[in-house]
């Protein structure tokens, strides 16, 4: 039996968000300098769908998610799919939920909310995914072991998909891999950051921390995720570019090891 394809690298551009709020057009030519496929959007930072798509075909980039509020999909999601279109990818990702949805009934009306915004997407070719935190891994209550998490995986898995966050799982004291494995199939996108320890829990480069991430990255490929998505939220060595650098070296160096 052969080996699972390497899914393409993007990166996140919430990392380099320093260098996109100045330029983006010249972070996106940056990014691809760097040796990345792909990226995913946080923002336009002020700039139209059209030009910045123009600049993503000028430098042979893809996009392969676009972070996007459930407040603003439920205020204009037709300006929403506009977006998405113009950019070239069809899944719109929600990053996270405002306090106000974080208890038992905040989870279940978050749902429907997404289900129906899921159905919304789906008519249009589109697919909406959910990009988790640590909190949702917190148990909801004293007296309960119910955690949010719990709630937005009893949702079907074909409406509302997950944006898995490796990091995030270990941070929320969860093994990533256990979790990959569970949801692996509803998991288009993954993202890929390390944690430079267990007490301090910061941010690093990938490989130079102590996320494993050669199983992940199997299970990951063999389960069809699409794309392998590099974040760093801070904690840089150096530029965030540079951090960006390094860290998609030493993925293409696990994913060479791991995937062949």
């Amino acid at each position: 039996m052969g080996s699972a394809a390497t899914p393409p690298i993007a990166l996140q551009l919430f990392t380099i968000r320093d260098f996109a709020e100045q330029d983006l057009h010249a972070a996106l030519a940056q990014t691809a300098e760097i040796g990345f496929a792909g990226v995913e959007f946080a923002g336009l930072f002020g700039h139209s769908p059209a030009s910045v798509r123009q600049t993503l075909d000028r430098v042979g980039l893809r996009a392969c998610g676009s972070h996007t509020s459930l407040q603003r999909l439920n205020a204009d999601i037709e300006e929403c799919i506009d977006e998405v279109r113009t950019l070239g990818t069809d899944l719109v990702v929600i990053p996270y939920l405002t306090e106000e949805y974080r208890s038992e009934p905040g989870y279940r009306q978050a749902v429907r909310e997404m289900l129906g915004i899921a159905e919304v997407l789906r008519t249009r070719g589109l697919r909406l995914a959910y990009h988790h935190h640590n909190f949702e891994f917190h148990t909801l209550g004293p007296d309960s072991a119910r955690r949010g998490i719990d709630i937005l995986v009893e949702s079907p898995a074909d409406r509302i998909l997950l944006e898995l966050d490796v990091y995030w799982c270990r941070h929320g004291g969860t093994d990533p891999l256990k979790f990959l494995t569970r949801h692996v199939r509803r998991t288009p996108l993954l993202h890929l950051k390390d944690m430079r320890d267990a007490r301090s829990r910061k941010f690093t480069e990938i490989g130079s921390g102590i996320i494993r991430f050669e199983p992940i990255l199997k299970t990951a490929a063999a389960g069809g995720v699409e794309w392998f998505i590099v974040e760093q939220d801070s904690d840089f060595c150096g530029t965030s570019l540079e951090s960006s650098r390094r860290s998609l070296e030493a993925l293409r160096r696990l994913c060479a090891g791991a995937l062949t």
